[in-house]
């Protein structure tokens, strides 16, 4: 899948693919696949058991996970990695195992280099089961670089178009 502003992908499909939400090499992960849509970023996925808290309910740190990985891929859009500065989640509904549903994220502003971001998770009948807002943070080309050393797919991913 080709980037976005600054030739940035939306998904993984580097060396590494280890994340636990988005890495498709990560067996006990998400796999989640992103999609830009206009001003926003979605995904889906299908709930599983191995992801559960209460008897047939997904983990609310699961949720907490999916909605985390979609407002963070708003930032990839701008060409821009960013990490979690603050996250606040509104449980609304039980999301059952084996449902499938789609996360939406989009931008609600920017204040000092940091971008303000809400989600929200629906399930098949459109309803909403979470929402979100959160603050990300831009991380630094050298921690990006840091990071990406032993990968070197991923490190030309990430270090594109920069200095």
């Amino acid at each position: 899948m080709g980037g976005f502003g600054g030739g940035l992908s939306l998904n993984d499909e580097t060396d590494y693919g280890l994340c636990f939400a988005c890495g498709p090499r990560n067996e006990c992960g998400l796999r989640l696949r992103f999609e830009r849509n206009g001003d926003t970023v979605t995904t889906s996925c299908t709930t599983s058991d191995r992801h559960q808290g209460f008897p047939g309910v997904l983990h609310g740190g699961v949720v907490s996970a999916l909605l985390d990985e979609v407002m963070s891929r708003v930032s990839v859009v701008e060409g821009r990695w960013s990490s979690t500065a603050r996250i606040e989640v509104r449980f609304r509904r039980p999301i059952p195992i084996g449902a499938a549903v789609k996360a939406v994220a989009r931008k609600t502003g920017e204040r000092r280099g940091f971008v303000e971001v809400e989600a929200r998770i629906l399930l098949p009948d459109g309803s909403v089961a979470a929402e979100a807002a959160g603050t990300f943070a831009p991380v630094p080309d050298d921690r990006l670089a840091q990071m990406s050393a032993g990968y070197p797919r991923l490190s030309r991913e990430w270090m594109v178009n920069r200095g």
